[in-house]
């Protein structure tokens, strides 16, 4: 499968932009910016290794009108929702596991 240009316009464009009104608003993201906005991702994701978000809500109607599809927004909407919802749960989870074997760590020091 061959790579979407238009997507990935508008994964960075979502990720530059504050907001749907200043995408739309916006010119399309250089090869540049685009770049920058890969290599920020990279680190956020500590090299791949962590899941982060790459849409907000607001993309699912950029995302279906881009293509054409205005049944999409609703989808693209729940799905961005499902996501931030499993990766809060897993930080909660991570930060969790992080502070029992800080317990741990601790306890064994006072004995």
């Amino acid at each position: 499968m061959s790579p979407s240009k238009a997507l990935d316009n508008l994964y960075a464009a979502g990720l530059i932009h504050p907001s749907r009104e200043h995408s739309r608003q916006a010119t399309l993201p250089s090869e540049n910016e685009s770049q920058e906005v890969a290599n920020l991702v990279t680190q956020q994701t500590n090299n791949d290794t962590a899941d982060v978000m790459l849409l907000k809500r607001w993309n699912g109607k950029l995302l279906a009108e881009q293509f054409g599809l205005p049944g999409m927004e609703l989808e693209i909407e729940r799905a961005v929702e499902q996501v931030q919802k499993t990766i809060e749960i897993e930080g909660e989870k991570t930060d969790t596991s992080t502070t029992t074997e800080e317990q741990a760590l601790s306890d064994g020091e006072k004995k």
